[in-house]
């Protein structure tokens, strides 16, 4: 199959590349002149120039595709505007370049921000009216309806992931330098709870939907099979990947406003992403952010393989071997 995937030299985008490339897809990367594509140099792909934010450089790179795999995404900004412009409006004007091309699959991989976190402790079906609590979950959710608009001109895919990390993830980097450095921090009394996923599965699972036969328009969750994880799980499974035993102080939500504060300001003077700006806050306060994949293994078949003690492990060796912590 021929797919045009975005963000293949991102994080994510990285691990559906290595994925599909694996499966013997002919690949094609809509890249920016300045994207660092070095995680995945060692692939065959096609590179194609452009930006979602220049609507008028989408529609030669979805020419001549079957599938378009959409991963490329703003995850923080300073502003509201940098979300939109890059996960709403440009996920609408990718999914009608794609639509005018001609392309059959069109694969979005939004995001559990964009339904919004879970009233109780029961995973919310994928079909549930979206509720998104922060900027970049109303962005995504916004994405999501730019996508349906293309309904009946070829199938959509709409994919939700929980929190996803693994080797080449800097979202998480600083809770594994901090974890090297022998401390880590607790949000309150760490009971918050969140679903998650490596890198790896969820790039099988993007995999399994385009050689499964789906409905029209689908909607997957994805996440592990042994979470939801509270904090307290989540700082344990980071200590033994350490090694070592680490001093965790509790720390209120204001103080991580603060610093948020901080790394936006810090962001806007430089002209850099932050590393944690305040949407990222909110969404870390919610009490709960769980998924159910169920509909996924029973469409696809899929399967995770990677329990969170071992993607750990795996994410913090990477981390060593690349001297980023």
């Amino acid at each position: 199959m021929r797919v045009l995937l975005t963000g293949g030299s991102g994080f994510v985008g990285g691990h559906v590349a290595r994925r599909l490339a694996a499966d013997g897809h002919e690949l094609r990367l809509l890249v920016r002149p300045t994207s660092d594509t070095s995680f995945i140099d060692d692939l065959s792909f096609e590179r194609v120039i452009g930006d979602l934010r220049q609507p008028e450089t989408l529609a030669s790179a979805c020419e001549g595709m079957d599938a378009v795999v959409h991963a490329a995404a703003v995850l923080r900004a300073v502003r509201h505007d940098d979300f939109m412009r890059a996960n709403r409006m440009g996920t609408g004007d990718l999914a009608e370049a794609a639509a005018r091309a001609g392309v059959e699959r069109f694969v979005y991989i939004s995001s559990i921000a964009a339904q919004g976190p879970a009233p109780t402790a029961v995973p919310e079906p994928p079909d549930t009216p979206l509720h998104p609590v922060s900027a970049y979950g109303r962005s995504k959710a916004a994405g999501e309806e730019g996508v349906l608009k293309q309904r009946g001109r070829m199938q959509l895919t709409i994919l939700r992931p929980p929190l996803v990390y693994g080797p080449g993830d800097n979202g998480l980097l600083f809770f594994f330098w901090a974890a090297r450095r022998g401390f880590c921090v607790r949000l309150g009394d760490g009971s918050n709870v969140v679903a998650a996923i490596s890198g790896a599965d969820l790039a099988e699972a993007v995999s399994a939907l385009l050689r499964s036969d789906l409905p029209e328009v689908a909607r997957y969750h994805v996440s592990d099979d042994t979470g939801p994880y509270s904090w307290n799980d989540l700082l344990a499974a980071l200590e033994s990947a350490a090694g070592r035993k680490l001093l965790i102080p509790s720390v209120p939500a204001g103080l991580f406003h603060g610093v948020a504060r901080c790394s936006e300001w810090w962001g806007a003077l430089t002209n850099t992403e932050p590393m944690l700006d305040r949407t990222r806050v909110i969404e870390m306060r919610q009490p709960a952010w769980i998924c159910d994949p169920t509909n996924l293994t029973r469409d696809t078949g899929w399967r995770p393989k990677t329990s969170i003690e071992d993607g750990l492990r795996e994410t913090m060796a990477w981390y060593q071997c690349h001297g980023w912590v």
